[in-house]
């Protein structure tokens, strides 16, 4: 299986692998999760093997002088993932030794691919030193050993400094006790249950006895509630069954009785409801219009009401709305006043008095907003234009802690920002992936999907729908590898990658092979690479500031050139197969229709009228085949232009990536039909559909995931490869 990547300057120890270039760690080959800051405090060990790190040390390296009342907490959270991760004990260490009061110490022998300064000298801990057998045979602690005095004094003149650091610290500080404070140490993370499929929402009971969550399972769609006892162990309990409709965000009732969810069917209809928290029947509370096929509820403080988003006006844009359970009236706090944004994932503060939301412009296109629970204007926080969601409101109040992929990493990280605005910080109380803290904040929940991220299968089929003959993974999933696509002649594949932190286009061989990296962004959002009929020219989507813009660059990576422009969103490019032109989809006119740009003269006209995201012609050139932003199913109209007809009633919304074209067919991601996520074949001739092969893991929502090739024997998905674990953190505060 080929993998982009290429290794430089490995610090190896035990097992393990330390890549500083491309900020991973390996054990036998395998990525094992641990996130950037957990990352960077690894490594600085590391570089100062032997040597004691002090606390302010990795905090003035790893939180680059960011001044926060809780930075221990968030280190010692670090060195315990970091502990975890590498299978090591604070009470018997093989790598990382605590020096109390003082700091921590790198202990294990370690190799480099790079001549290694004198520093990096791996030091031998007092327990090893006392074992005289051990020292005779141990090359290092020789080198020590004869240094011993030197060392001693240095130790000591250590001591004194820190001593005076302390009492001059709490001098100035007036030994304030928040300045004072110390994470526990003894805090501990532990598996709480591990469960195949994709867990999502931890959510704390008011007690903090148990913990609520939904599983989206291998049976994709099936998402369903579970609630798991924290003490005492056993099965978590299933407290809904359903076929289909479930948001994967859910919410605990103040007062522990209930628990809110969504559902949401075609055309992005839904409804909230609520189901005691043991089990039993559900009670609907109002409907509700979804996003992406998705929808929330959020519990105000006194339990009297659910914040959510829905249209405030009959065809408006989604706004944020409270409904109070004693009256059944939904009353409106605020509506974007534009017809491109979207008000999405409210969250209210601790005191029940501010809002915050997201501010949805266009897929992972997001700003943080907050605005009074009573209503007002809404103040914007940030200007990103990133992936972006409230995670938790801090206690006081004053700041909000959300996700966003704002440094260019692979995935999301936590941020936190004032509720007033301004600067925004590196969080560092609180872990990525993050679910839920309990009210007295000792807990802490979060899910490990064990580092997994999506990787790219080939199939192979004795025919246009025909029988599966084979399928094999060729691009792995140690980061996230999506939108494949098989080059006109079946010798090259284009992919969009986050390799290396950011989200790039790549080409490689047919089996995966001799991965290129084709564009280099930083942070910004691109993907959908797609091929000219001609196998010269890819084009892309990318979001270079504010809008997203349609781009193409040639087959070796160069000349690439922006061929749309304006204030406006252009998003999914495909060509014509004449290579004269190339089709995407714009928000230009206030709602998502596809257009045609002409390469030669630039002219742009709107090809649909009743909405379009991802469009394909026939190979005959003579039909267009289409997706809608809101509506499942793939639609047809006439290339010369006439009326529209409905051909299939899948792929779902979250899908809309997962359908091609072939001479004879359609091939589409079906959710609905069976248990399992299915390809299906829609025959031209016949106008008949088959099911083909299921999954046994799942797609990757809201990203093109499914190509074929013209004569329909070889199909190229991208899947998840997901188990979940609930982790819980004891003793966090």
């Amino acid at each position: 299986m080929a993998s982009p990547g290429t290794q430089s300057g490995i610090i190896r120890f035990g097992p393990f692998e330390l890549d500083p270039a491309n900020r991973e760690l390996r054990q036998r080959g395998n990525v094992v999760k641990l996130r950037p800051q957990q990352v960077a405090v690894l490594l600085l060990l590391v570089e100062r093997a032997g040597q004691i790190v002090s606390r302010e040390e990795i905090h003035q390296r790893v939180w680059d002088n960011e001044t926060f009342v809780d930075f221990d907490r968030g280190i010692n959270f670090a060195i315990n993932q970091i502990r975890a991760a590498l299978g090591d004990e604070a009470d018997d260490p093989r790598f990382i030794e605590t020096i109390p009061r003082r700091g921590y110490r790198f202990i294990a022998e370690i190799e480099t691919d790079e001549p290694r300064e004198a520093s990096s000298v791996p030091f031998v801990s007092a327990a090893q030193s006392e074992n005289g057998d051990r020292g005779k045979d141990n090359p290092p602690l020789r080198h020590f050993l004869s240094k011993r005095r030197i060392l001693i004094g240095c130790v000591a003149l250590l001591i004194v400094a820190g001593a005076l650091f302390v009492l001059l610290r709490m001098w100035h500080s007036g030994a304030s006790s928040a300045e004072m404070h110390v994470a526990s140490t003894n805090t501990r993370t532990i598996p709480l249950t591990t469960l195949r499929g994709q867990i999502s929402s931890p959510t704390f009971s008011p007690d903090g006895r148990q913990i609520a969550f939904t599983l989206n399972s291998p049976n994709l769609g099936k998402v369903d509630i579970y609630v798991q006892l924290i003490e005492g162990g056993g099965r978590p309990l299933q407290i809904t069954h359903t076929e289909s409709g479930i948001s994967p965000v859910i919410d605990w009732s103040p007062d522990g009785r209930l628990i809110v969810f969504g559902r949401c069917w075609e055309d992005n209809r839904g409804a909230l409801y609520t189901i005691p928290a043991l089990g039993g029947p559900q009670q609907k509370l109002t409907d509700v219009a979804c996003f992406y096929g998705n929808t929330t509820g959020n519990w105000t403080p006194d339990g009297k009401s659910v914040l959510f988003p829905d249209t405030c006006t009959p065809g408006g844009s989604l706004g944020i709305m409270v409904y109070t359970l004693s009256t059944g009236v939904k009353r409106c706090v605020t509506a974007p006043d534009s017809k491109t944004t979207e008000f999405v994932s409210p969250l209210v503060s601790p005191d029940g008095d501010m809002v915050a939301f997201v501010g949805n412009s266009s897929a992972r296109v997001q700003d943080i907003y907050v605005v009074p629970l009573r209503g007002g204007t809404p103040r914007r926080l940030t200007f990103e234009a990133k992936d972006a969601e409230p995670k938790l409101w801090s206690k006081d109040g004053q700041d909000i802690v959300f996700y966003s992929d704002r440094s260019g990493s692979s995935g999301n990280d936590l941020w936190r920002i004032s509720v007033n605005g301004g600067a925004i910080r590196p969080e560092t109380v609180y872990p990525h992936p993050i679910g839920g803290v309990s009210r007295d904040g000792k807990r802490l929940a979060y899910f490990d999907d064990g580092g997994a991220g999506s990787s790219i299968w080939r199939v192979s089929l004795s025919g246009p729908g025909g029988k599966l003959l084979s399928q094999k993974k060729i691009i792995d999933s140690q980061t996230w590898y999506e939108a494949p696509q098989l080059s006109p002649d079946g010798k090259q594949i284009v992919f969009q990658s986050r390799q290396y932190g950011a989200n790039n286009t790549w080409r490689s061989n047919a089996d995966g092979s001799n991965a290129i990296q084709l564009t280099s962004f930083g942070g910004e959002l691109s993907g959908t690479p797609r091929w000219s009929p001609d196998g010269k020219w890819i084009a892309f989507d990318r979001r270079p500031k504010d809008h997203s813009e349609i781009c193409v660059i040639d087959a070796e990576g160069g000349n690439m050139r922006a061929i749309t422009d304006g204030a406006y969103d252009n998003n999914v490019p495909t060509w014509s197969r004449d290579d004269k032109s190339i089709y995407f989809s714009s928000n230009r006119t206030g709602q998502w229709q596809i257009w045609k740009h002409d390469l030669s003269s630039g002219a742009e006209v709107q090809v649909t009228q009743h909405g379009g995201l991802s469009a394909f012609e026939s190979y005959g050139g003579r039909d267009l085949y289409y997706v809608k932003f809101r509506s499942p199913g793939i639609w047809r109209m006439p290339i010369g232009g006439g009326d529209e007809q409905k051909v299939t009633e899948q792929p779902s919304p979250w899908y809309w990536g997962y359908w091609d074209v072939t001479e004879t067919g359609l091939y589409f991601m079906d959710t609905e039909t069976s248990l399992h996520p299915t390809i299906a074949f829609y025959d031209f001739k016949s106008r008949k559909t088959k099911s083909l092969f299921q999954f046994d893991n799942q797609p990757v929502w809201q990203d093109p995931g499914l190509s074929a090739s013209r004569d329909g024997r070889t199909m190229l998905y991208s899947r998840h490869d997901l188990n979940s674990t609930i982790m819980i953190v004891e003793n966090f505060q």
